[in-house]
């Protein structure tokens, strides 16, 4: 089994113990279970998951008055990982942090293993007797070049990400204070591995001074190790003829774990009717019962990243609540729908464990690592559209988030989904629907998706990232998502 192979395994067994733990996170993870996985974060009227989108959606759905398909839960189950497209990301890791000077050999960290690493061998580029200190320069700049090209190949590409979310929405058949209510439970977990890279620092002025001044001591007196300025250290092997190259910098692994607990009640109303249609306005709590976990590891203390992924369900997590609030307004015509929904308007804050900063140097890195540390869910504003046929059974659906939002593993998305469904009521025939969702932001990825409900009552759901990445030298998807649910009337 390839390296990759054996990472993908371990990032969905990873996702799993996460949610046998019996703690999750539900509305942070930014793709919605069930039917949702494929019609989008929209009002699709399709019995009560549709009320779990927009807070107003419950209201707008029971006005509709089939009482029948409207009140009940839907309780659903989804996975989904994503992976940066480097093929053997956790080999590049190990190969790359062979570079890396480890902060104190004698500490163990997790990911590292026992035996020193030398640095990189530059080969035998001076004669000993007679330097051509240019040659040497010019070999370390273009070593510095190729190790920063890598830095921007793990800044972009380089995770690996795996998440498990279960879902139960409800909706009740009887008003109470002249409107719709709504409950929600959610669990979910997510876990994700990625590099935090710093600049590479070097002057070649200042290289070729201090290689100079090297060669010109006796050399009884010449130092083992030579740095260079910035952040490139040199280890001449007299014995070979020799130069091992090396890098005193605070580039690191990150793996964070997010766990969570969510119970949610919404109300909704109707607020205005007339004979164009009608503006339904509706508000949702949410409890926010999180658990949070981090592991960060400079590249120089790393020697088998693979590892280091898997410490991260051993490692402690530190509890936190909050409560969020969402609003939202819904205006039904005949055969058309627009909505807005505005998410988490209080901008709710979480926070992760401390990192121990101790081998850190770079204050650019110690920076970043602090500020890593809070986690606040977004405001953000999201559209919606739909047209419907007369007898509601053919639908289409346009949905898309302003603003852009961050998620707890620190991923960036604002999604736009265009999805559409047939809808049969029927035993024996199923209902369709096909959707397609872009990120507009951050990972850029984009998923093709296909779902059917079977029986009534059983969903099923599934999304392909439309980007690939090479595994074994095949084109395999960048991103896979499915979903599974059961719908039960009352």
């Amino acid at each position: 089994m390839t390296k990759i192979k054996m990472a993908y395994r371990r990032l969905m067994a990873g996702g799993i113990a996460l949610l046998l733990a019996g703690l999750s996170l539900a509305n942070p993870v930014y793709q919605p279970p069930g039917a949702n996985l494929t019609f989008g974060d929209v009002t699709h009227g399709k019995r009560a998951q549709s009320a779990s989108t927009n807070p107003a959606a419950a209201a707008a759905d029971a006005a509709r008055g089939d009482k029948a398909r409207l009140r009940g839960t839907v309780v659903s189950g989804a996975v989904g990982l994503e992976y940066g497209n480097v093929e053997d990301l956790f080999e590049l890791y190990d190969e790359l942090t062979r570079a890396y000077e480890p902060s104190d050999p004698t500490i163990p960290y997790p990911g590292q293993l026992p035996e020193l690493k030398p640095g990189l061998d530059l080969g035998q580029i001076w004669d000993a007797l007679d330097p051509d200190v240019q040659e040497a320069v010019t070999a370390i700049a273009r070593e510095v070049a190729t190790q920063a090209a890598l830095l921007a190949l793990i800044a972009r590409e380089g995770h690996a990400k795996a998440w498990l979310s279960t879902d139960a929405a409800f909706v009740f058949k009887e008003k109470h204070l002249g409107g719709t209510w709504a409950l929600g439970l959610d669990w979910s977990g997510s876990s994700k591995a990625f590099g935090a890279v710093q600049p590479i620092e070097f002057d070649e002025d200042a290289a070729r001074q201090a290689l100079e001044d090297w060669f010109a001591m006796l050399p009884i007196n010449r130092p083992s190790v030579i740095p260079l300025g910035g952040d490139v250290l040199l280890t001449p092997s007299p014995v070979t003829n020799a130069i091992f190259f090396s890098l005193n910098n605070d580039s690191s692994i990150l793996s964070k774990a997010t766990q969570t607990t969510e119970i949610n009640v919404g109300y909704s109303r109707e607020a205005i009717s007339t004979s164009a249609g009608s503006l339904y306005l509706g508000a949702e709590a949410r409890l926010y019962l999180m658990q949070l976990s981090r592991i960060s590891v400079r590249f120089g203390d790393i020697t088998d990243s693979e590892e280091l992924f898997d410490s991260i369900r051993d490692s402690d997590f530190r509890s936190d609540e909050g409560v969020g609030l969402d609003l939202g307004a819904l205006w039904v015509g005949s055969n058309y729908q627009l909505g807005a929904q505005f998410t988490n308007v209080n901008e709710p804050t979480f926070h992760f464990p401390d990192v121990d900063l101790t081998p850190y140097t770079s204050l650019g890195a110690i920076d970043f690592l602090q500020r890593d540390q809070k986690y606040t869910m977004d405001r953000q504003l999201k559209l919606e559209a739909s047209l419907f046929s007369t007898n509601r059974r053919w639908s289409a659906h346009l949905g898309l988030d302003a603003d852009s939002a961050t998620d707890p593993l620190g991923d960036r998305f604002q999604w736009f989904t265009a999805s559409a469904g047939v809808t049969t009521d029927s035993w024996w025939l199923p209902s369709a629907r096909i959707g397609y969702r872009e990120n507009l932001t951050g990972t850029k990825l984009k998923y093709l998706g296909i779902g059917l409900t079977v029986f009534k009552y059983v969903n099923f759901d599934i999304a392909s990232a439309l980007d690939t990445v090479r595994i074994d030298g095949k084109e395999l998807p960048q991103g896979l998502m499915a979903s599974i649910g059961f719908e039960i009337n009352w």
